[in-house]
């Protein structure tokens, strides 16, 4: 019976082990982060790297661009889709920077997992589609990216924040 128990507390050990990044990985992330990220990068900087985020994504996938029209998608300019921009980039800002503080991630990504699965036609495809445009586009803005590591760290949230929904 303990051998039974010790196996499957091992197993659930590397199961929960591999929903988050290693801390070597964590503190590269971290660190390049703050090249888009930090104190000293504008809002407009943010907003800019954004909208680049979403252009990419909705040219990859232009139904995508449906799911937004309660943030006035149609006018990347608007009040509505800026904020909703600079909502994505803070969330993302916060995820990353509690990439070392697992149990806040794991808070955190339940929270946003629950607010995606209220929204209809949002499904595991396009947190995949936005690993790839992330992916794609951070190498064009940090320096010395270790494609690695964010891969590592990336997959594992935005597993998170999909978690329950359709594929």
């Amino acid at each position: 019976m303990y051998a039974t128990l010790l196996v499957l507390a091992c197993g659930l050990s590397v199961s929960l082990a591999n929903n988050h990044c290693s801390s070597a990985d964590a503190a590269i992330v971290i660190e390049q982060w703050q090249q888009v990220s930090s104190p000293d990068a504008a809002a407009q900087t943010k907003l800019t790297g954004g909208r680049a985020v979403f252009k990419k994504l909705f040219e990859m996938a232009p139904g995508a661009k449906a799911l937004f029209t309660r943030v006035n998608v149609d006018n990347f300019e608007s009040p509505e889709f800026n904020g909703h921009i600079m909502r994505v980039m803070g969330g993302l800002d916060v995820l990353v920077n509690y990439l070392e503080d697992t149990a806040t991630l794991d808070s955190l990504l339940a929270h946003l997992a629950s607010q995606h699965a209220v929204r209809a036609g949002v499904t595991k495809g396009a947190f995949e589609l936005m690993a790839k445009v992330l992916m794609g586009g951070l190498p064009k803005v940090v320096e010395n990216f270790n494609p690695d590591a964010w891969a590592n760290c990336i997959v594992p949230i935005l597993n998170g924040m999909s978690a329950g929904l359709s594929e």
